[in-house]
């Protein structure tokens, strides 16, 4: 009840064109009909695969920057859907246990006030019947990766994160969740830091890929 009066008083707004939503809706019709047919694949350094429902560009682009910086937590719900049907349709027959995401450092999170790769796994994780586990945690405060040349990405990643519990993770096959990849120099040492915790498999998935796609991208 208190959800529809909330929806009444601020009705949610699609991520994509800003069209007004009825209750229920994570964007609107129109926008939906323009999703990618077919995902991202991309081959990170480490060597897993990401699946990405979208390329980093247009509407897709700005509806993940009013998501991480301008406070339209909302976002979460499409871009949670999406990816899960993205991950289900490429991952399907894979046996993940847990999902987990990159985290951020506890400054970060405070002036954000959340974890956006976090919240969108949650809610991932909700929808495939899967459990959420925060398995890395941010170690140092290191530059933010964009801006860096792809050197400097490398080097300002690594011994970054470590494992909350090995317990958790050795043995377990894992899917990791990201906002966006562009190197993917992030999610490999990730990726990197789960398998040294003791993980047999790490599957990887982000909402949007960066980067020229073979593939079109409608939105």
């Amino acid at each position: 009840m208190i959800d529809i009066l909330l929806s009444a008083i601020f009705p949610p707004k699609c991520p994509y064109c800003k069209t007004i939503l009825s209750y229920g809706m994570s964007e609107c019709a129109v926008c939906r009909e323009q999703f990618p047919d077919y995902p991202r694949t991309e081959h990170i350094p480490s060597g897993e695969m990401c699946v990405s429902p979208f390329t980093y560009d247009s509407r897709v682009r700005q509806a993940i920057i009013d998501y991480k910086f301008h406070g339209r937590k909302f976002n979460s719900e499409s871009f949670a859907k999406i990816l899960a049907h993205t991950v289900d349709g490429v991952y399907g027959d894979a046996d993940f246990e847990t999902v987990t995401s990159v985290p951020l450092s506890k400054a970060r999170q405070n002036e954000r006030g959340y974890n956006q790769s976090e919240l969108i796994a949650v809610k991932t994780a909700k929808i495939l019947g899967k459990r959420y586990e925060r398995l890395l945690v941010k170690t140092k405060n290191n530059r933010e990766q964009h801006g860096l040349n792809a050197e400097e990405r490398i080097k300002n990643v690594v011994g970054v994160y470590s494992v909350t519990n090995r317990q958790k993770i050795i043995g377990k096959s894992i899917l990791i969740v990201d906002d966006v990849i562009t190197t993917g120099y992030t999610l490999s040492e990730c990726c990197c830091t789960l398998k040294k915790g003791g993980a047999a498999k790490v599957l990887c998935a982000a909402v949007a890929a960066g980067g020229q796609s073979h593939l079109e991208n409608k939105l």
